[in-house]
């Protein structure tokens, strides 16, 4: 009788020790034992690399997997090897973006991703989690990528390096990826949102508005923000104000009111207190050390 894992839950401090400010690893199974079903709090990435199994998501019907096939199981979300011949053997790509430095907003903004990557557990229904079967030589490119993650990610450092295999991996994974459209899909436009902010950091902005702007729950949409670029909305509107400030110090002789103004800060204890851990010099000092240059 084969061996049954009965591992029910993983948890990102556990799988990511080794670096636990850097979620993103890359792990062999070899072999893949059948398991009971079970979750993690990150995203895991399947890449299956031999033999053959029946793999279940949530409580669904399990479904046959071979070489070449890749499945996405979201945060929070059950699956299980039902069954697993002697020599099954997986790649496992573990993150967690909300915790990595901002991944790329070209890809961020592509349906593909949003389908595969950012869909909630819950929203599945009846679905299987994502599931594709790649053609061989686009296989072995990503095998490939994953196999230089996997000597690399379970130590500490090297993120440069790390980060540029993961995002080569999901863009040419997002590129290949032949999904359908898909209401249930994340509406969330990034370089739309960022666009906004951009034009309108001047005036009042608050979290709400964000939120119906982009017809999500202010929850849904700090999770996905903070996974596209690092930083809350409300933080990206405050380093963009910050900027411009900055950059008014340098180009007029306004006022520091006057600056506070029209960077969109309406208190000036904030704007000192922000600008001061943003450059760690006051207004004033940042306007005199720049031009006495």
């Amino acid at each position: 009788m084969p061996y049954k894992n009965y591992d029910y839950y993983k948890s990102g401090e556990r799988v990511f020790h080794s670096d636990p400010n850097f979620p993103l690893r890359v792990k062999l199974e070899q072999p893949q034992i059948t398991t009971v079903s079970h979750q993690h709090e990150f995203c895991e990435c399947i890449f299956v690399a031999r033999g053959q199994g029946m793999h279940q998501s949530g409580n669904h019907a399990s479904v046959p997997i071979r070489r070449g096939n890749v499945i996405v199981i979201p945060p929070g979300g059950h699956h299980a090897y039902t069954e697993a011949s002697d020599d099954l053997d997986i790649v496992n790509l573990m993150f967690d973006t909300s915790h990595l430095p901002p991944i790329l907003m070209e890809l961020y903004s592509r349906p593909n991703y949003k389908q595969i990557f950012l869909r909630d557990h819950r929203s599945f229904g009846e679905q299987d989690f994502p599931m594709t079967r790649l053609d061989e030589p686009i296989f072995c490119e990503l095998e490939t990528m994953l196999g230089y993650l996997a000597r690399t990610s379970a130590t500490a450092g090297n993120h440069c390096y790390k980060l540029g295999l993961f995002m080569a991996v999901l863009s040419r994974l997002c590129e290949v990826w032949k999904v359908k459209s898909d209401e249930n899909a994340i509406p969330l436009d990034i370089p739309k949102l960022t666009a906004y902010l951009e034009s309108n950091f001047q005036q009042e902005i608050y979290l709400d508005d964000l939120a119906k702007r982009s017809g999500m729950s202010r929850a849904t949409l700090l999770r996905h923000f903070r996974a596209a670029l690092g930083v809350t909305p409300m933080i990206y509107l405050r380093n963009l104000r910050l900027r411009h400030a900055a950059e008014l110090l340098l180009k007029t002789d306004l006022s520091l009111k006057e600056i506070a103004d029209q960077s969109g800060f309406s208190r000036m204890p904030y704007f000192f207190k922000a600008f001061k851990v943003c450059y760690g010099v006051s207004p004033l000092e940042y306007r005199g050390i720049k031009k006495n240059k």
